[in-house]
């Protein structure tokens, strides 16, 4: 199987597919039509790229690694894919799992550095720049602080807009565990961010 487009999709030209599509496509590789797994390739890499990027400490060359090699697992185990599950949420598993393994050999903690971009940058004056600038930083430090389960998930349900279901079958916990974490992680970023003010 060949992913020399995975590197060359540009965002703008990824495909949007409806849950039908996809499964469709899943079902013509499986039947042996593979040239469209590229679909799903196109769809899904530069959003796992990020997502592992994340993970692997803002290094998106192991990331990019990481995420072909899922994409390749997934391809090879397709026949195994349960369509109860978004394609994306059972492909993210595969890819957080290999990280994991991969953090757990190099005995890192996963950390998340893009926090920041979720807040404004559209500041007028040099001082709200300034400002904003020392607003995001705070954030991205007190991020850092979080244990590794909470950074997860927040990641998961703010830059990638996973849903509480989506988040269990990623991270292999209960749907109440999800929101219990996330409320978790909510509640001490605030509580950090309040003790740097």
């Amino acid at each position: 199987m060949e992913l020399d487009a995975y590197n060359e999709c540009d965002d703008k030209k990824r495909p949007m597919l409806d849950t039908s599509e996809e499964q469709k496509i899943i079902s013509d590789v499986i039947e042996g039509q593979t040239d469209r797994y590229r679909l799903l390739v196109e769809r899904y890499h530069r959003g796992l790229i990020s997502h592992l990027t994340n993970l692997l400490h803002g290094d998106q060359a192991q990331a990019e690694d990481i995420a072909q090699e899922a994409f390749i697992r997934a391809f090879d185990k397709l026949h195994q894919y349960d369509s109860n599950y978004a394609f994306s949420t059972w492909l993210y598993k595969i890819a957080d799992n290999m990280s994991y393994r991969l953090l757990k050999q190099a005995k890192k903690t996963v950390q998340i550095e893009t926090v920041e971009n979720s807040l404004p940058d559209d500041g007028v004056t040099l001082g709200e720049r300034l400002d904003l600038k020392t607003t995001k930083q705070a954030v991205r430090s007190a991020v850092k602080t979080l244990s590794p389960q909470y950074q997860q998930v927040l990641t998961l349900y703010y830059w990638e807009n996973f849903s509480y279901e989506q988040i269990a079958t990623v991270i292999d916990r209960p749907i109440g565990t999800v929101r219990t974490w996330l409320f978790r992680a909510k509640d001490e970023l605030r509580k950090e961010l309040n003790g740097q003010a």
